[in-house]
């Protein structure tokens, strides 16, 4: 936008000419909203135990020298890709399992006391409706854009987060889970009400870091398409986009994989090597 390559009236407002007008730049920018429910533990895990400073110490040489014991593995990782509701196609929520509180850190008696410990799920909504924006918040570059999020714009992102907050509350009460419980700690188990939930949701939700869709791919400029199938931009020559911004809709999880599937076909586009043949999956 600041090079000209955007919405011309929208540019005009900053006294930028419209180099190449192209009115979706900037818009269907897409994210994973999260909010995220967590526990205090009836009794230390082995995360705590193993933070122990001289544990921690000789878990490090251990990992470090012969790629084994626990620090090889991350307090997480776990995850579950369900649907808020039996009549959905494909999976709308993701839950991310961390097995630890985000205060954990190395301690050693009488130094310094071992951390209260917990674990927590943060309840991702996959396939979001809300759309947001980036404009510009003037033509100098030194000044970052304006990011409208739009998170949870519509009433069906609202339900998909609601009912993700049940279904993680539900399996924490399963006799699986429940001997590792000892309190929730947030939103609290007295937070029950439709109005609750909700406003607890407001208070805590943030994205899961994965903005997409702000120069969306598309057949034509006219639609609000920004790159054609090639992810070269409409109306110049020798300029392609080659990120998560050219996804027209967001991907049903982590956006990491598809990411490098752009930038590998990118990487053929441009050195002009032929499409791989259909693979049989």
């Amino acid at each position: 936008m600041l090079s000209g390559v955007g919405d011309p009236d929208a540019l005009r407002t900053h006294g930028i000419a419209a180099a190449v007008a192209l009115r979706g730049v900037g818009r269907n920018l897409q994210d994973h909203p999260t909010t995220l429910v967590t526990y205090a533990r009836s009794a230390p895990g082995p995360l705590h135990r193993n933070m122990r400073l001289d544990r921690l110490a000789l878990g490090m040489a251990q990992g470090y020298f012969f790629g084994k014991g626990f620090l090889t593995s991350l307090p997480g990782g776990v995850t579950a890709f369900l649907k808020s509701d039996p009549s959905e196609p494909i999976p709308d929520i993701q839950l991310l399992f961390v097995a630890a509180p985000f205060g954990a850190g190395p301690w050693l008696p009488p130094f310094k006391r071992g951390f209260v410990d917990g674990f927590a799920t943060r309840m991702v909504v996959l396939r979001p409706e809300s759309r947001g924006s980036i404009v510009l918040a003037s033509a100098d570059p030194a000044r970052p854009p304006h990011i409208h999020q739009s998170l949870l714009a519509t009433d069906r992102d609202w339900q998909r987060m609601k009912a993700a907050v049940r279904l993680f509350r539900d399996l924490a009460e399963r006799p699986s889970v429940r001997p590792f419980v000892k309190a929730e700690l947030a939103p609290g188990a007295q937070v029950t009400s439709e109005p609750a939930i909700e406003a607890y949701v407001r208070a805590s939700a943030i994205t899961v870091h994965h903005p997409a869709g702000t120069c969306r791919m598309g057949p034509a400029p006219d639609d609000g398409a920004v790159v054609d199938g090639e992810l070269r931009v409409h109306g110049t020559e020798g300029l392609r986009v080659v990120d998560a911004s050219v996804f027209p809709d967001l991907v049903g999880g982590n956006i990491n994989a598809a990411v490098v599937m752009v930038a590998e076909k990118a990487a053929d586009l441009i050195r002009g090597r032929p499409p791989l043949p259909p693979a049989a999956v």
